[in-house]
């Protein structure tokens, strides 16, 4: 996909009052941050504004990673991705009255009520994204022909669902290795799946490998593996708050069934809690 490397101050702007406007309300129930892989080298932060929804990922310097920015409707309207600080990737998105997606960047989106799937062909480009009831990808294609040259290009992404649990992930491209992962659930809510909803709907058209931890079920993860004949397999543990709220998610790491390490996989705190 077209990708415009451009920064807004409109995008600044938006941001910064959002944060002012809602620093003032507190609700227990939504997240604040959650902090994934905390005191690695891989450390992200995902912090959320008071309506509990995720407006930018940095690193455990602050330093930005990706940022959002929402309408009034709460759809996410630019997506914006950075490196060392510096922006690197700008996705503006628009809609409809019935808040579909419309156009990314200026490319003109497609939408079938029937079918639930957004679609184009614009030149040498095919895309197809098939969604769930929660407007999240249950499959992606995007193929370029280039018939001159013999060589198109060809990316697809497979999700298959259980309850609302992502039981599986697959994709595979010409411009990318093959990947599958599996997973299985416990009954603990997972208080990201609403907190990145609105992210979700616009990765599954923008980036679907974002999904591959399991982010986008009701329930958190009990258990991941991978294709056949891959030995490494993860199981996690949970932590509660008093409140019953999840605290800790940890993370053991097996190869062919013999235990190798574990650490925090990710650690959740709340509007009101005390960040440190």
């Amino acid at each position: 996909m077209q990708k415009i490397i451009a920064l807004c101050v409109l995008t600044i702007t938006l941001f910064s009052c959002s944060s002012e406007e809602n620093s003032s309300v507190s609700n227990p129930n939504l997240l604040q941050r959650v902090d994934f892989y905390p005191g690695t080298t891989f450390e992200q932060r995902w912090n959320f504004n008071s309506e509990g929804l995720l407006t930018s990922i940095t690193n455990a310097d602050n330093e930005l990673i990706e940022l959002f920015v929402y309408d009034s409707n709460n759809n996410v309207i630019q997506d914006i991705k950075y490196n060392s600080g510096s922006p690197t990737e700008n996705y503006i998105i628009s809609y409809n009255s019935s808040n579909r997606i419309v156009s990314i960047n200026g490319k003109q989106y497609n939408y079938n009520v029937s079918q639930n799937r957004y679609y184009y062909t614009i030149g040498n480009e095919s895309f197809s994204c098939s969604l769930n009831a929660d407007g999240i990808a249950t499959h992606y294609s995007d193929f370029f022909d280039f018939p001159d040259e013999g060589d198109d290009i060809l990316t697809e992404f497979s999700f298959t669902y259980e309850n609302d649990n992502m039981l599986s992930m697959s994709g595979f491209g010409n411009n990318m290795s093959e990947v599958e992962v599996n997973f299985n659930y416990g009954t603990v809510i997972n208080p990201l799946k609403i907190a990145t909803l609105q992210v979700l709907r616009i990765k599954s058209i923008l980036e679907p490998n974002f999904f591959n931890t399991g982010i986008s079920s009701n329930n958190i993860k009990e258990y991941q593996s991978y294709a056949v004949g891959d030995p490494e397999t993860h199981s996690f543990g949970m932590l509660f708050y008093p409140s019953n709220k999840i605290e800790l998610l940890t993370q053991e790491n097996f190869s062919n069934s013999v235990f190798e390490s574990t650490y925090t996989n990710s650690h959740y705190y709340y509007q009101g809690d005390i960040l440190p």
